[in-house]
């Protein structure tokens, strides 16, 4: 029996195009996820937890999964995770969805039509003597939903900061 070599069997049906798990590294602490060209809104991944939440998208896909890892310094590592199918358990599980949480903001003032932007205040900082404010963001910083929202129209300059209890 010379040459013949046993493959192996895939674990499950292969979908004609794989999905795909890019997971960014944004920091030495933090990781991007994107599925299926998507970026996931829980973002940014601790390092730590990376391996899983690979594992746990490869087990909802339950199909194979193709994986990049994209370091800091330009390499990429790639590879096709395929889900665990001998447990039995985990394949029943659908997960739920969550639910959103709506909180609504109303500030007058506006030009009617205009762009109202809206954005989360994640800290505040102090002007200097001569007037000017500075800030300093990590791009690898998850922004919560806690504090205060400004409402600030991109015509107009009106600005609302209000609180979110």
């Amino acid at each position: 029996m010379i040459g013949r070599r046993r493959q192996r069997q895939p674990a499950g049906p292969v979908p004609p195009v794989l999905p795909q798990i890019i997971a960014e590294v944004v920091s030495e602490e933090h990781v991007v996820l994107t599925v299926n060209g998507k970026r996931l809104p829980a973002t940014p991944t601790p390092r730590d937890e990376l391996g899983q939440a690979i594992a746990e998208l490869v087990a909802r896909f339950a199909s194979p999964t193709r994986v990049e890892v994209r370091e800091l310094d330009g390499s990429v590592y790639a590879d096709i995770l395929t889900p665990d199918l001998g447990n039995p358990a985990m394949l029943d599980e659908v997960p739920t969805p969550m639910r959103p949480v709506l909180v609504e903001f109303t500030a007058e003032g506006f030009v009617p039509g205009e762009d109202v932007a809206i954005a989360l205040v994640l800290r505040h900082t102090s002007a200097a003597g001569n007037g000017t404010a500075r800030a300093l963001l990590d791009r690898a910083e998850h922004a919560a939903v806690t504090g205060e929202v400004v409402l600030l129209g991109r015509i107009s300059g009106t600005t609302a900061v209000r609180r979110i209890d």
